[in-house]
Parts: structure tokens; sequence; C-alpha cells
């Protein structure tokens, strides 16, 4: 890529800056391979050809997982880690790092949720950034271990501080490979290192950022039986009022056909909402006494959705991915729809519109998206990517090579999103990001870097960021991220 890292801190060490420079440099091509390979296998290729794409593909993903860890390792070896406090919202950042792996998480077959033991979470104060780190780097370790079922992230807010779980259907830990799981180079097992492709540093990131703010880190595990990680983390509260509405709902809430995780996030948030969840047995025929509202999985055969359909308001809870069912699903009888991972103020909000008999929405255009997009992307392998991606959905894209191109092209088109590369030449994306805030530009913009760690997050949001995404960003990641945020895709909820 043409353009350069950010400019140093002047108190950067001669690492530091290595460190970013070589980043980005090894990142951009391998950012070119993985985008074009994601392109490449949404065409019609022979049986042999998707194999090696899909060769390819996985290769890569690989080579960036192992490069990602290295450098953060690295890093953390190279200079003391400042810490930044800021107030933040534990169920809405654990929430964040679970929407954002659910793509991985969907195409393993696998089910991710999120779950809180109590509601409302107070905010909390702390590094958000560091936080955000562990927690992704311990879900994305217990995806790439589970081959059938899914991962559960719980959090709970103690007095002390704030304590996170995941727990994982994987094939578990011997007793004796768990004294190891946090050291630098080693993995659990002697047959780990070929299933994962690394070199076993995902976990000793997790244990050094954890000994950085103070707390600790403890695993739970059987073979056979899966893994659970506990963090605990001494940050206090802000003092603010709770990150979370209650929602008071009542009565009963069928269960149906649901994946485990998934079920268990569900039963939690109806709970804290006063509604009572009741687990329905399909093979049965017939709803217990007082359902009057039913949640209903997607992959239940036809059959069982049309006839439960008919006996409650059936509401089919879904992948982002099977988005294009919907129109079977009303057929089938559902009369709302919900988007896994959910949402506990969707789910509420859903709920309560179907009891009441609300007015029901126009169903969205879920394939096609309408309305103008700016890349600003100075490299153009990534802007080709992109453009492509973006063009099937049936958005019209413009692209500028710097920002001071991105801000005139952003005033003159007024475009429904700004897909803005952190660093380009002239302007790089920061400034940018300020100028068009600064000219009271509302335009949503989503930050893309191929090296996000917590100082470029922070940074990107304090120039006007209202999202940011690491690089390489498939061509589906892509259309879901603009639908999303262009206000023409799928959202959480919805009636059908």
């Amino acid at each position: 890529m043409t353009d350069t890292p950010d400019t140093p801190k002047s108190s950067s060490s001669p690492e530091e800056a290595f460190l970013a420079t070589a980043s980005h440099e090894i990142r951009t091509p391998l950012n070119g391979i993985l985008g074009t390979v994601s392109l490449l296998l949404e065409t019609d290729l022979q049986p042999p050809q998707r194999e090696y794409a899909e060769a390819i593909r996985q290769s890569g993903a690989r080579l960036l997982d192992l490069l990602n860890n290295v450098l953060d390792y690295a890093r953390l070896d190279a200079s003391a880690v400042e810490l930044e406090t800021e107030n933040f919202c534990p169920v809405r950042l654990g929430r964040e790092v679970v929407e954002l792996l659910s793509p991985r998480a969907h195409a393993a077959g696998l089910d991710l949720a999120v779950r809180t033991s109590q509601l409302p979470v107070p905010d909390h104060s702390g590094d958000a950034g560091r936080i955000r780190q562990i927690l992704f780097n311990l879900v994305g370790n217990a995806l790439k271990f589970t081959q059938t079922g899914g991962v559960l992230l719980d959090i709970s807010a103690r007095d002390d501080g704030l304590e996170f779980c995941i727990t994982d259907t994987g094939p578990g830990i011997a007793v004796g490979d768990q004294d190891r799981l946090f050291d630098a180079f080693r993995q659990a097992g002697a047959g780990d290192a070929y299933k994962d492709g690394g070199v076993g540093l995902g976990l000793a990131i997790v244990k050094r950022l954890t000994d950085l703010l103070g707390g600790r880190i403890s695993v739970l595990s059987t073979p056979g039986c899966g893994a659970s990680f506990s963090v605990f983390l001494p940050v206090p509260r802000s003092g603010q009022d709770a990150c979370h509405d209650e929602t008071h709902l009542g009565g009963k809430v069928g269960l149906l056909g649901l994946p485990a995780v998934t079920c268990l996030s569900i039963a939690a948030a109806l709970e804290h909402a006063g509604a009572t969840p009741i687990l329905v047995d399909p093979s049965r025929g017939r709803l217990p006494q007082g359902v009057d509202v039913l949640l209903i999985g997607a992959d239940l055969p036809e059959a069982t959705v049309r006839a439960y359909s008919k006996l409650a308001p059936a509401i089919v809870v879904l992948r982002p991915e099977d988005r294009g069912a919907l129109p079977r699903f009303r057929m089938l009888g559902c009369v709302g729809w919900l988007v896994r991972p959910l949402r506990a103020s969707s789910l509420a909000e859903r709920i309560f519109l179907v009891r009441t008999g609300g007015e029901a929405e126009d169903e969205p255009d879920v394939q096609t998206g309408v309305g103008r997009v700016l890349i600003a992307d100075d490299n153009p392998v990534n802007a080709l990517i992109a453009r492509r991606a973006l063009e099937s959905a049936g958005f019209t894209v413009t692209v500028a090579t710097t920002g001071s191109e991105a801000v005139e092209a952003a005033e003159a088109m007024h475009p429904v999103l700004i897909l803005m590369d952190l660093r380009m030449p002239v302007m790089d994306g920061f400034e940018a990001m300020r100028r068009l805030r600064e000219g009271g530009s509302r335009t949503p913009i989503i930050a893309v870097s191929a090296e996000i760690n917590p100082d470029i997050e922070r940074r990107a949001r304090a120039a006007g960021a209202d999202g940011v995404a690491a690089k390489p960003l498939d061509a589906e990641a892509l259309r879901s991220l603009a639908l999303h945020w262009a206000g023409n895709g799928l959202p959480s909820a919805g009636v059908a």
C-alpha cells in the first residue's frame, strides 16, 4: 500500500515505529489476496476451482491471524502500554464483540450469543479498548477450536468489578495442559498447532493484557465437555446511569427449535423483562398452557413452522445470511422476525409489538441497497474489492484516493455511507473525518484500517467515525456493513 502508518508520537520507540510500518506493509497485500478471493468465490466456479480458491482463503486467513498475534505480542514487548480511562457500557462492548465475530461463527455452523447476569448493568470506567481486545481474542479462540454447538459470552457486574466468562462446546482441555495455556509459543495439545495454524500467542496476549489491567484469568475444562475461560477485571463503576433500558413484558414466551446458546441468551433477557421463557418440544405438536408468543428457530421443518404458527403468533429467529428466506417464513405464518445474535432491546420491542397487534412494517428490501457509497482508499486493489461488492448489492459507488478528495466528494454527492481508510496520502482519514464533521456532515462514516488496536479505534471515534472495521472485509461482510449503516439492510428485528 502506498500509504504510510500514523506519524509516531514523539515518545514512540524505534521498535514501535518499525512494528507500525511492518504491520501495514505486510497486511496490505494479504488483505488484497483475501478480498479478491472472496469475490472469486462468488463467481461460477468449477468444483476443483472452488476447492483451490477456498484453500487460498483458508491459508490466507490463518496467515492473517498469525500475523496479528505476532505483531500484537511484539508491540506489548516493545514498550510500556499506556492505559486509557473512559466510561463504557459492558453490555454494549460485549455485544460489539459478538456481532463482529458472528459471521465467522455462522459460516462454521456455530451459534454465538451474549448473556448478562442482571439488567440493567451499570456503566464502568476503564480501558474499553484493551477489554474489547481480551474478549475478541477469547471468543475468537473458542470459535476456532469448537466444531459443533456454540460459544456463549456471559457478563456479570460485581461490587468490585466486572467478570466475563466465555464458554464453548469444544473438545475441552486436559488438566495437565491447562497450566501452560497462557505461555507464549506453546499449544495446549500436540495436535493444536495443526488445527490452529498459529504459534500459541493468542492466550498469552490475553494473559498479559489481563495482568496489565490488574485482573485475573482462569480456565475450567474437562476433555469432551468444552472449556470455560473467566476473566475478572477490577474496573470501578462510573457513577452514570445504567446502559440498558428496563422493559417489562410479563407473560409466557415459548422457545421452539432455537440453538442452545441463543436459547440461553434469550431466556435470560426474557427473565430480566419479567417474562417466563418456556421450552417447547416440537414433537408434541402443541403449546404449553399460557404461551402467547412463540420464538421459533429457522432450521425447523416447514411443516413444523406452519403448524405452530397457527397456535400462537410466531417470530422466526434467523441468521443475517438467511434474510432472503423472510418471504417464505411469512407464507408459513410467521408474523415477525429477529436476527441472531439477538439484542435484548430488539427482543422486547418485537414481542411487545406482536402482542399488542402493532401495525406491520413493510418488509425490508433484503437483497439490495439504495444510494451512493463513498469509498476513500488509495489502494486500487482494496478499492476494487469494495466497489465490486457494493455494486452487486445495488449501491452506486464513488472512489476517492486521498482524504481531501473524500471531503470534496462527500460535500458534492451527499452519500448514504462513507468507508474511510485511515491511512492515505495528502490528507489521512482521521483529518478527513474531522473536516466532514466540522462541516456539519452527519453521514455515517466507517473507519477502515489494516491495523486495529485500541489506540487507533479511540482516535477514529474521536475524529468522527460511527464505527471501526478491520481489513480484510470480504464481499459479504462489506455488503452487510453497508446495508446496515445505509438504513436499507436487515435491522435486528421486524414484522414480516
